[in-house]
């Protein structure tokens, strides 16, 4: 952990920003390896090991359970083969998980106007790869997550930072009780995490997403799983009971409404990794009949119109299923935040208000421009120089 960093930590105790004073034991040149944070409102002492600084406060049984599943599926893991090198090579393995995460990781880097110095909190950071591709982009990247063991937790961040070529801060916390000072982040990243929660703590975790933005600062929500008319029930997931795997699905409604009610203005994305949405050419499928190869020619052909992209996306997130739920949520600009105290109606009315002044907010300048929606239109702003 970078000394400096402690002045952007809020104590998960006494939930005060600021006041957590760093006492060094062991600095290896570039951070501080061995230590504690001390809060100085109300004296509460963390320890700091392997630069990660502990702020998992009080966290309830299911995280506690969690934890200890990630250790043992980290065993599992090496079983399994993985080595080091894996972990450094994600996302990019010959496997269908991870061609998604990949393609959705190029979709933001593509399509999000990322300027390096920006800040970037990786909830649920796991093996870090996001983290260290954001620091990789210049970005000053935080991986939270509950857990450290090696493979499935923060710890495993030590590989990628011993080449010396990126660093990003860990911090071991809970999404529902974030240990960042408030308005303190340009961008949080969520890849399949929220669904760790449940109702109550899906809506703590949105407000504590919203506090920690900067007023302009973006939720990037990616692969949730999601309930749909075909499938009420979402979670199909055989290990989640052996490894005690805290997961509940949410219907897309759900995850927007608590987006909404935070007081964030949302935007539903699509997938790219669905060829409809992202191909520019549609594959044949030799084991389909004529009239199903023209039906399926004829529907990608309307991916040109907007309606119907957004019909079909509606179509995938409500009813059909097959994705998982992908959102851009942006905190307004005038909007102060959420840890002023203010009750919902009042949220409301600010939000309402932010929605309808955001089209003339955006042609000043002082809104950012809305992002592209297709491969195309992001390869055409970065052919311009737009995103880097």
């Amino acid at each position: 952990m970078k000394r400096d960093f402690a002045e952007t930590l809020r104590c998960p105790a006494c939930r005060h920003d600021g006041t957590l004073a760093l006492a060094e034991h062991e600095d290896d040149g570039r951070e501080v390896r061995e230590g504690e944070l001390r809060c100085a409102n109300c004296a509460t002492v963390f320890p700091l090991h392997r630069g990660v600084p502990e702020l998992l406060h009080d966290p309830p049984r299911h995280v506690l359970a969690e934890a200890a599943g990630l250790e043992r599926f980290a065993a599992k893991m090496r079983q399994e083969g993985w080595t080091r090198q894996t972990v450094l090579d994600l996302p990019y393995l010959d496997h269908g998980y991870w061609y998604v995460q990949a393609r959705s990781m190029h979709q933001l880097l593509t399509t999000v106007p990322f300027s390096p110095g920006q800040s970037v909190l990786d909830v649920g950071s796991n093996t870090c790869w996001a983290a260290n591709h954001f620091a990789e982009r210049g970005l000053r990247a935080v991986a939270l997550d509950i857990a450290t063991p090696e493979l499935q937790g923060l710890y495993t961040a030590d590989w990628f930072l011993e080449s010396g070529e990126v660093f990003f801060e860990r911090v071991l916390g809970s999404m529902d009780a974030i240990p960042l000072a408030s308005s303190s982040l340009d961008y949080v990243y969520c890849c399949e995490v929220l669904h760790h929660n449940d109702s109550d703590g899906l809506r703590r975790t949105f407000a504590e997403i919203f506090r920690v933005l900067r007023p302009g600062g973006r939720l990037l929500m990616v692969n949730e799983t999601l309930k749909t008319l075909r499938d009420p029930q979402g979670l199909h997931v055989d290990a989640v009971a052996e490894y005690e795997g805290y997961e509940h699905a949410h219907w897309a409604v759900q995850y927007r409404g608590e987006a909404i009610r935070a007081g964030f203005l949302t935007e539903v994305i699509e997938p790219h990794y669905v060829a409809y949405f992202g191909d520019a050419v549609l594959l044949g499928d030799s084991s389909a009949g004529a009239f199903r190869r023209l039906l399926r020619r004829l529907g990608f052909m309307t991916r040109r119109l907007p309606p119907a992209r957004r019909a079909y996306l509606a179509w995938l997130n409500h009813v059909a299923g097959g994705v998982s739920m992908n959102m851009i949520a942006a905190k307004p600009h005038r909007y102060i935040g959420r840890h002023e105290g203010v009750r919902p109606a009042e949220r409301a009315v600010r939000r309402l208000a932010a929605a309808a002044r955001r089209p003339v907010d955006r042609r000043r300048g002082v809104e950012a421009p809305r992002l592209p929606r297709t491969p195309e239109q992001a390869a055409a702003i970065a052919r311009a120089g737009g995103v880097g």
